[in-house]
């Protein structure tokens, strides 16, 4: 048991309380070396944990701790590919973040063609510009569109809440091309979008993490 163990619920449809929770749970996690190295390295022997942890085409990611029951998940997102977060895109999900290395040009857009399904890049206007830095956070809701350009060494400790829609949209004329997706993770292997990471990924993580003395 440790204190993630009482964090309340984030299934809540009110977006400002559940900005007050994922901060308050973020910015203590971001300075509790011994659980996040706790929880990096849990990852490596947790079997629900490691297939949740993805190598996708705009970075990889470690899934730290999952609580379904109270409708959220905490990710350690990395590894950022700069040129590949071009895309304005949504989410199923709320969903809070907090930077702990690196930083990026934040672009949050506004739609205007109304806050469900699909949209193209005339459906948007630029709305808010931000540059983020390590300590930054900030929480978006899932009909929000948006873009986080990084910088190669970015790390950032990411919650998000429970599905809220069946799939998330992106501008399809603005996606990357099929040649910078990540590899396969066995040769043969047909190029996706997003699949699990291996264990030697993970592990390759770690030694990232450690390195950059983010965690023991």
């Amino acid at each position: 048991m440790t204190w993630l163990d009482r964090v309340p619920s984030l299934d809540l449809d009110d977006l400002r309380e559940v900005q007050r929770i994922s901060r308050g749970l973020l910015d203590r996690l971001a300075g509790d070396r011994e659980l996040l190295t706790r929880l990096v390295n849990e990852v490596l022997h947790d079997a629900e944990r490691l297939d949740n942890s993805r190598v996708t085409l705009l970075l990889n990611r470690l899934s730290l701790y999952q609580a379904p029951d109270r409708g959220f998940e905490i990710r350690l997102n990395l590894n950022p590919r700069p040129d590949n977060q071009q895309v304005p895109h949504d989410h199923c999900y709320a969903f809070a973040t907090r930077i702990l290395t690196g930083g990026y040009v934040h672009v949050v857009r506004r739609r205007t063609n109304g806050w469900d399904g699909p949209f193209s890049d005339t459906d948007l206007e630029p709305a808010i510009v931000t540059i983020e830095r390590p300590g930054s956070a900030y929480t978006l809701g899932d009909a929000m569109v948006h873009q986080a350009v990084m910088e190669p060494d970015t790390v950032t400790l990411f919650v998000r809440g429970p599905r809220r829609k069946k799939v998330s949209h992106a501008v399809e004329a603005l996606m990357p091309s099929q040649a910078t997706w990540p590899a396969p993770a066995a040769p043969g292997e047909e190029p996706e979008e997003s699949r699990p990471a291996t264990l030697g990924e993970c592990l390759a993580m770690r030694a990232y993490l450690v390195q950059q003395r983010l965690i023991n």
